[in-house]
Formats: C-alpha cells, sequence, structure tokens
C-alpha cells in the first residue's frame, strides 16, 4: 500500500479509531476515496490553535456548589472555564496550603476539572484529531496525577499547554518541557532535590518511565564499565550510577514557591519553574559515559543529561514501539517498530521528529491489518460514541464521574507509568457496568451532554432500519451483524416496531454496548 492508495471502509474506520478519535458521519467515506495521503498531511499541517473550539470551551458553564463555612450561605452557580485562561501564578495558589488562607475545596479543583470538560470536548470536536491523540499519548507518557498534590492540580493546565506544545515536534524540546513543567517537578519531588541530598524520584523515571526504558536497565551491574557498548562507545544500557548522576545534574531545577535561598532573598510565589544555583551540586559527574565538566554554566549538567537520553537509542526503541502499540494496536508489529526507529533517529533535533516517525508508523502496511486492535479505554469509548452519533456534546461533571467508575479518571492515574493500554482495568465486571451505564447515558442525553439529530431523522421507520443505520454510525462495514442483534432483541421482548425518538436513543445505547464498539 501507498499513502495515496484509496483504502476499503473498514480500514479506514481503523485508521480513524486509532489515530484519531473515531469518525463523524461520512468521513470514513472521504477517507476511503482519497487514501491515507492527504489525511494525514492536513493533520501533521493543523495548527494547534483552534479559535472555533476554544469559543466552544469559553462559553462552557460549569456548576460550583459550596458554603464558605458554617451556617454561611451556599454558592451555587455556573461559571464559564475561568482558570485556563488565568497565568501560573494565579492558579498557583489555588494549589497551595498556607496558614491563615482559606480557599473551599471547589474552587481549589477547578483547574482539574476546567482541564478535563475543555479535554474531552477537544477529542471530540476538534479538526487536529492526531494531535489530540497525540496530547492523550503524551499525557500518558510524562504522566502526573492531580491527587499527588494541591499543587499539581493548579498546575495541570500549565502542563498540558507544553505537552500540546511539542506534541508533534521535537522530542528533546518535549522533553526539557516536561523536565520544567511545575507539576512533574512537584508529582516527583524534584522542587526539593539539593546539593548534598538529591532526590532520586525524577531522576529514575525520567530514565525509566521517560527515555530509556525499563529494558535498558542493568541493575545487576555496579556501574557503566560492566554494560555492552554502542558501536560509538556509549554505554547500550544504563546502571543507578546513572540515576544517582542524574540526580545531581538535575538539582536546583525547581519551582519558585515563596523559598528562601541565600538567607536574604526568597524566591517569588509565582509556580514558574526555577532554577537556583546555590541548590545545584556544581562538581563532576559522569553520565552514560560522558564526563560533565565541573562548575558548568547555569543549567547545562541537566541539559546535557537530557541531550543524551534524547539521543541514545534505547530511547528511539521504547518511544517507537509505545508509539507502534498505541496508534497500531497489540502486539507492536517488528517491521514498524523499525521503520519508526529509522525515522526518529534521522530526525533528530528537528523541529517535527515526532510528527515524521508517526508519518513513518501510519504509512506502512500495517495499517491494512485488522488483526491488529486494542481495547478501547473509557474516553476513547466516549469520544467515539459522541463523534459516531454526531452528538452536539457539552462535556459535565457528572460524566467525568462516569468515566472515573469505568476505570480512567483523567489526570488521575496515581502511579508515574501513565494510564493502561492493557484491557484489564476496563473490562472487569464493575469497570464494564460502569462503562454501558456511560454509553447508553451518552445516547440518551441522561447527563445533559447533547442529542444527536439523527434520531428525530429515524423515528417511527422500521426498527430493522433503525438498527441498521444506527450501527453504521457507530461501527461501520462491522455493524451489519451488531444491528441484526439489536434488532432482534427489540423484536422478541415486544418493543415498539417503529420507535419514537426516545426509543431511538435507546437502541442507539444498545449498539454503543456491543462488544465490537469496545475495540478499536
Amino acid at each position: 500500500m501507498t499513502a495515496a492508495s484509496p483504502i476499503d471502509l473498514a480500514t479506514a474506520r481503523r485508521i480513524l479509531a486509532r489515530a484519531a478519535y473515531g469518525a463523524r458521519p461520512g468521513e470514513a467515506e472521504a477517507l476511503a476515496r482519497t487514501g491515507l495521503a492527504p489525511w494525514l498531511d492536513r493533520q501533521l499541517a493543523l495548527p494547534a490553535a483552534e479559535p472555533a473550539l476554544e469559543a466552544r470551551i469559553g462559553a462552557l458553564a460549569i456548576p460550583i456548589r459550596y458554603a464558605a463555612g458554617p451556617g454561611e450561605q451556599i454558592l451555587d452557580e455556573r461559571r464559564p472555564p475561568v482558570t485556563l485562561p488565568q497565568t501560573q501564578a494565579e492558579r498557583w495558589r489555588l494549589g497551595e496550603f498556607r496558614p491563615n488562607i482559606r480557599i473551599p475545596g471547589a474552587e481549589r479543583e477547578r483547574p482539574r476539572l476546567e482541564l478535563t470538560l475543555a479535554t474531552l470536548l477537544k477529542k471530540t470536536a476538534a479538526e487536529a484529531q492526531l494531535r489530540e491523540r497525540m496530547a492523550e499519548f503524551w499525557h500518558d507518557h510524562f504522566n502526573v496525577a492531580f491527587q499527588a498534590d494541591g499543587r499539581v492540580a493548579a498546575s495541570l493546565p500549565d502542563h498540558d499547554r507544553r505537552i500540546r506544545e511539542h506534541a508533534l515536534g521535537s522530542f528533546r524540546a518535549l522533553l526539557e518541557a516536561m523536565a520544567t513543567s511545575p507539576a512533574m517537578l512537584v508529582y516527583l519531588n524534584n522542587q526539593s532535590s539539593r546539593a548534598g541530598a538529591p532526590n532520586e524520584n525524577y531522576a529514575r523515571e525520567l530514565l525509566e518511565l521517560h527515555t530509556l526504558g525499563r529494558a535498558a536497565y542493568r541493575g545487576s551491574a555496579r556501574n557503566g564499565r560492566d554494560v555492552p557498548r554502542l558501536p560509538d562507545g556509549r554505554p547500550a544500557f544504563y546502571v543507578d550510577a546513572d540515576v544517582w548522576e542524574a540526580a545531581r545534574a538535575l538539582t536546583g531545577w525547581s519551582v519558585a514557591s515563596g523559598q528562601a535561598f541565600d538567607g536574604t532573598r526568597s524566591l517569588p510565589r509565582s509556580g514558574e519553574f526555577a532554577y537556583v544555583a546555590q541548590w545545584h551540586d556544581p562538581y563532576q559527574k559522569h553520565f552514560l559515559g560522558q564526563d560533565l565538566d565541573p562548575f558548568a554554566p547555569a543549567m547545562a549538567h541537566g541539559q546535557a543529561v537530557l541531550d543524551a537520553l534524547a539521543a541514545h537509542p534505547a530511547t528511539a526503541r521504547f518511544l517507537c514501539t509505545k508509539l507502534a502499540r498505541f496508534l497500531l494496536g497489540d502486539p507492536p508489529p517488528a517491521a514498524a517498530i523499525a521503520r519508526a526507529e529509522a525515522a526518529w533517529t534521522r530526525s533528530l533535533g528537528q523541529d517535527d521528529q515526532i510528527a515524521r516517525t508517526i508519518r513513518a508508523l501510519l504509512t506502512g502496511p500495517e495499517i491494512l491489518d485488522p488483526t491488529l486492535g486494542r481495547a478501547r479505554r473509557p474516553v476513547d469509548a466516549m469520544a467515539a460514541a459522541v463523534r459516531g452519533l454526531d452528538i452536539p456534546f457539552t462535556p459535565t461533571p457528572a460524566l467525568i464521574g462516569q468515566l472515573s467508575a469505568a476505570g480512567q479518571t483523567p489526570f488521575g492515574w496515581a502511579p508515574p507509568d501513565g494510564q493502561p493500554l492493557d484491557a484489564a482495568p476496563y473490562l472487569g465486571a464493575t469497570a464494564l457496568r460502569a462503562r454501558w451505564t456511560m454509553l447508553l447515558g451518552l445516547a440518551r442525553n441522561a447527563n445533559g451532554t447533547g442529542l444527536s439529530p439523527h434520531y428525530a431523522e429515524l423515528a417511527k421507520a422500521p426498527v430493522e432500519a433503525v438498527a441498521q443505520r444506527l450501527a453504521s454510525l457507530s461501527l461501520g462495514p462491522a455493524g451489519a451483524p451488531v444491528a441484526e442483534t439489536v434488532a432482534g432483541v427489540w423484536t422478541a421482548a415486544g418493543r415498539n416496531p417503529r420507535p419514537v425518538p426516545n426509543e431511538v436513543a435507546e437502541l442507539a445505547g444498545w449498539v454503543l454496548n456491543a462488544p465490537a464498539f469496545q475495540t478499536a
């Protein structure tokens, strides 16, 4: 297959289910006619900003209700997302717990709540669907959890902005954006890492989860001299000594939160990244076979660590394997991984490195393989349902609760390894029941998220035709057997043979709960 070749409808829907959040009516047919190349070219060229979508986000009316204190009047109102356009310093105060400053919990919760609702709307409505997919991937890869600290929760909009800015760009630039992200520095404790007492939490996850990967760890080796070498002489793997040296190199990379740093001066309470030279270990270090000279310029040791990690072949292998699994399915094809690694390595340091790697993954023959796939996570299933049924979507806090019950709390996966792709957390009995409730509720507008315009069009048609159309919207060619089953069960139960609009909505929920809809 070449990227310009026409493709069948099932393949088109598979592409849109993995590189986007499902097909809106007519999108799969258009992709099948033109082939992948025009769609991919456009998706990789679209700007990150979508003014019309931002206007929709700004128009959201998000409820807030609390009593400021015992016996005080209850505040009960609906507000637009006011914290998203705020500065990091304005949001940071919502995350700090300081004596004599009392902020209601509902106010502290606003940055995360507003960002979550905005993110759900973007997944369903953004034209730049591939960028949205990659924002999801990088949020998983550079995971932070709001429960860890109020300052993490308050910094989530800044963390999201950094990810989106680099989602299709240079991995090295993204890596430093994450290493200086206040949410990340607080979540993994680097904001308190000082010379003489370096905190290893961030350094260890930087190597194990963000770059080289667990497979590149050689814990049994005493030092880097005991591991095999790459052809250019660099160590092929990392050892504990590299973690310790990375932690030393990143001392002083902190967050400005009013800390005193030299006896007479204090950092501002801005919640922004701050490099404090007085907290940095300036002495010589040895990282991945490279000597880092003592008393280097500001941030130079940490940046040298990031340079070495971004350029290491183990990072290319680890990231490209994850990308292949994310965009193509399980098991990630070896040929696709190799092709992506080559593209990644050729474009090291370039502003479109990630975009080139994605293009290499998606334009190979593996995209035609119907046996590749994975279970849809709850957010993915929600977005695909909204897009397939063309629902004029308004996200609500109740929907967030349903997603959590189904196994996916946005920005809330507590361990640093990120929200799993594996099916296990989402397909147990409790999670499945919550998923079915959520999807049926979406179809029926149970939480005020919007009602599909197709229900009125289909009302009073024979149930067989209704089920066929709903299954076609949600599943494409794979929907025929689902439609037959749904119509048969409906008829056997003695239900209305010509459904009215609310019954069409119920049938739509049945289609969304079919096993075929739970995989992509």
